[in-house]
């Protein structure tokens, strides 16, 4: 399984918490179970999703400054996700270039995003890596 596909699989591992109350191990079980190919790539894909449940708060304060004209609450969870992992990564994970969570959070707005959501998260990760 490639990287791409991985982080993919880990957007849709956070976007399911939002609606379950199951213990995040009990619910990473389950997900694991239901996608067996994740084996290739699983402590990528379990530093992304405990890194972003459990910084969920510090990611987003990192990121929100360049919210323009939008609200934390009031964006799409799609989009929230996508740059809580792309945020994560930047910031947490040294040996992923910041140009290539960029532009794979780019890749999965295009996919699962709104017709505005892949410019507008270039934009505010654009904003975000200039801050560093």
């Amino acid at each position: 399984m490639s990287r791409i596909e991985t982080r993919e699989l880990a957007m849709e591992f956070l976007f399911q918490c939002f609606f379950r109350n199951d213990p995040i191990a009990d619910q990473i079980d389950l997900f694991k179970e239901n996608n067996p190919d994740l084996a290739g790539d699983e402590t990528y894909f379990l530093d992304v999703v405990y890194g972003v449940v459990n910084k969920r708060d510090e990611i987003d304060s990192l990121f929100s400054p360049f919210l323009k004209k939008w609200k934390l609450e009031r964006l799409p969870l799609t989009d929230r996700i996508i740059l809580e992992i792309a945020v994560y990564e930047i910031s947490q994970l040294e040996e992923i270039p910041t140009s290539v969570s960029i532009n794979e959070a780019v890749k999965l707005a295009k996919k699962y995003g709104a017709d505005n959501s892949a410019s507008y998260i270039n934009g505010v990760l654009s904003s975000f890596e200039k801050s560093l």
